[in-house]
């Protein structure tokens, strides 16, 4: 593991997905190694995109560049991380996943969360604090262990995060999983929409669908596992993830659905 540290002129970062004002990404690359993953293509810091998973870019003073920020930005939700885990293994030396919200949630900005890691939980007493300012989605793409190592290749296991929304719900924090990418022929069958639904009913966690999009760098390291980098037809999928979820009692959404739906619950009036 080769680990790199660079000073950065900005935090915050304009977000380009409509349900997000900003995005704040401590680090660049990923030590998951997910195969599919679209941010090897995102990543502007080559050393981190062509060596993925090995290679770990540190923003070491992000928290001062933050901190001169956060005066000058209108108040919004930030989400924690777009193109990076942020609660990857490296986060237990650094911590500036979690400096970095302690001074957002301080400040009045929502955080929205999405990772791979039980670490998450770490933190359960910052989030405890500003229950309606948080929420976390926990990405599983399979519930079949075996699966998930062959294409999520230093992921945390699929019941690791089970266990870690559990203890998220448990807490009073809401929660998400996020099923996708869907890939066709890997994870796009009933047995893959059961396991998933299942883990959410028992966690209390809705469930966030979307395929997968085939990016150049990801593509070539599926095809070289021997998986097909395909999305999955969601036009014959959604009928069936709507039934599976409404048997399971589960709310779920497409991205774009949900969307809609947590604009209106945060913006929701009192009449």
């Amino acid at each position: 593991m080769r680990i790199i540290e660079i000073d950065v002129r900005s935090a915050l970062q304009n977000s380009g997905l409509r349900e997000l004002d900003y995005s704040l990404n401590p680090y660049l690359g990923c030590m998951h190694r997910c195969l599919y993953c679209y941010a090897m293509d995102m990543t502007k810091d080559e050393r981190a995109a062509d060596d993925w998973g090995s290679t770990i870019i540190v923003k070491r003073n992000i928290l001062d560049v933050l901190r001169r920020e956060l005066p000058h930005k209108k108040r919004g939700t930030v989400g924690i991380s777009t193109i990076t885990d942020p609660y990857q293994p490296i986060e237990f030396r650094y911590r500036l996943t979690r400096r970095s919200m302690e001074m957002l949630l301080r400040d009045g900005f929502r955080i929205s969360i999405q990772t791979k890691s039980p670490l998450v939980a770490r933190d359960l007493d910052l989030f405890a604090r500003y229950p309606e300012m948080v929420d976390v989605g926990i990405t599983i793409t399979t519930a079949n262990p075996e699966k998930a190592r062959a294409i999520e290749t230093q992921s945390p296991s699929p019941e690791a995060r089970r266990r870690a929304l559990s203890m998220l719900t448990d807490a009073g924090i809401r929660t998400w999983i996020f099923y996708g990418p869907i890939i066709r022929g890997f994870n796009d069958g009933d047995v893959d929409i059961e396991g998933i639904a299942e883990m959410a009913s028992a966690t209390g966690s809705r469930i966030i669908f979307d395929a997968f999009t085939r990016y150049p760098r990801a593509a070539k390291l599926m095809s070289a596992a021997g998986i097909r980098p395909l999305p999955a037809d969601m036009e014959s999928m959604v009928p069936r993830i709507r039934e599976i979820c409404n048997r399971h009692k589960v709310e779920c959404h497409s991205e774009d659905e949900d969307y809609l739906s947590e604009k209106a619950r945060i913006n929701r009036t009192l009449f």
